[in-house]
């Protein structure tokens, strides 16, 4: 019997525990007013025993992060492969800045109106919105990015009931601690801005539409939906078909800064370090580089 296949999904806990008993409550009512409806009623309502403010925002927040899924903005990625997830998750930010830059100057601006913002209201900025569909898991991330002009990075994140926010001085700060929270938040952070960083990189590993799911689940789908596989571009030559798990070269993503690279000045790129007759040699790829286009180190 062929196995299972089936996805972890985001933001389920909105869907399934907050908006369905809503619309049980309110049928007559719009999605855009029973959204209206909740967040009126999470801001408003006394905080309960043992509640903190803060909690009640990060709540709220998740609900903003809920409400862009249904008005269809939130970009569903689905992970052909898990260890493609683990890959960008652990893969370190070398140049966050640049990568920060690159992000903003090809993002949907917008201006500021999520209720966990610390940046002031209606202040001009860059966004993502994606939820992470992740094979055999049952816990599922989903992320807004905020870029804003004064290269501050904001990550709302959620998964489950439990959502959290880390800015880029934080996941600095993160970096010189062992404990086990701040790995995890570095884990985070890197998996959002490397994710949206690598399918820049790599455009033709990411394919519109849902994979193959054979186990049902009642959740409601949105038609924005991507399928993101591993570039051959960022597998090592130990790599065997066979194997259940490639091996990947150790690398990272570096934006193009150099004045002769003229047409493909700032664009992103995936560098990596590999040994080529006993010696070190850089090499540079993505989707949109010839090989005659690749800079020397």
């Amino acid at each position: 019997m062929a196995k299972k296949i089936w996805y972890s999904t985001p933001l389920t806990w909105y869907w399934n525990e907050i908006y369905k008993t809503q619309k049980r409550i309110t049928p007559y009512l719009s999605d855009e007013d029973v959204f209206r409806s909740i967040k009126y009623n999470m801001l408003n309502v006394p905080l309960q025993k043992n509640e903190s403010k803060l909690n009640r925002m990060l709540i709220a927040g998740g609900l903003d992060l809920w409400n862009e899924d249904l008005k269809g903005d939130l970009l569903h990625i689905f992970f052909a492969e898990k260890y493609l997830r683990d890959y960008l998750k652990d893969m370190k930010i070398s140049d966050l800045e640049s990568i920060r830059d690159y992000l903003y100057a090809n993002g949907k601006k917008t201006e500021v109106e999520y209720t966990w913002s610390s940046e002031l209201e209606n202040e001009s900025c860059v966004y993502y919105s994606i939820g992470l569909h992740v094979p055999y898991e049952k816990e599922a991330l989903s992320f807004n990015v905020i870029l804003y002009e004064n290269s501050t990075i904001e990550i709302f994140f959620n998964s489950g009931q439990n959502s959290g926010i880390i800015t880029n001085i934080h996941y600095q700060d993160s970096l010189l601690k062992e404990d086990e929270k701040s790995k995890k938040l570095c884990e985070i952070f890197r998996l959002a801005i490397n994710t949206i960083t690598y399918m820049k990189c790599f455009p033709e590993s990411v394919k519109e539409g849902v994979p193959k799911i054979t186990k049902g689940k009642e959740e409601i789908r949105s038609n924005n939906n991507v399928i993101i596989k591993p570039s051959l571009k960022i597998l090592g030559d130990e790599s065997t078909p066979n194997a259940k798990i490639p091996h990947f070269r150790r690398g990272y993503f570096k934006v193009l800064k150099s004045p002769k690279f003229k047409n493909k000045r700032g664009q992103v790129i995936y560098v990596s370090e590999t040994m080529v007759r006993g010696k070190a040699k850089t090499l540079y790829t993505s989707d949109t580089l010839k090989e005659n286009e690749i800079p020397s180190k």
